[in-house]
């Protein structure tokens, strides 16, 4: 992978450029999968094909005003699928906290086992990917 702001050789699961210290993806100038000079206004790499601006949803948030994953890992420990309505994700959040809720009253409350923690680790990686500027659509998971 190449840093889309100068183009340098950068491994994929990078959180900075080494070379330029911005983070992959706040700074488009250059193809990440092929290094080719784009503008700003380029969707797609008319070099290699690859889409160069990732699609994010408009609800969620990037970068700077993100919250903490830590954070968003608490709240849904108090309330399954809230860490995901604080990110952005909404409807996902509501549909975490009603299967929560379905399944709790089925079985008595035992199957919080399987929900929280399930609520909890992917508020706090969902979170985390957000913090790094990476871009997520509004149901996706992990």
């Amino acid at each position: 992978m190449y840093c889309p702001n100068c183009a340098s050789s950068i491994s994929d699961k990078a959180e900075l450029c080494p070379n330029c210290g911005v983070r992959p993806f706040r700074e488009v100038n250059y193809c990440y999968n092929c290094s080719e000079s784009i503008n700003a206004n380029q969707e797609m790499c008319v070099n290699c094909g690859v889409r160069v601006h990732k699609k994010v949803s408009t609800s969620i948030s990037t970068g700077d005003d993100s919250k903490p994953p830590w954070l968003m890992a608490l709240v849904s420990f108090f309330v399954a699928g809230l860490g995901q309505m604080v990110i952005g994700q909404i409807k996902k959040g509501f549909a975490v906290l009603a299967i929560s809720m379905v399944l709790g009253f089925m079985t008595f409350g035992l199957s919080a086992i399987i929900t929280t923690p399930f609520a909890i680790i992917d508020a706090y990686l969902v979170s985390k990917k957000v913090a790094d500027g990476k871009s997520i659509e509004e149901w996706e998971f992990f």
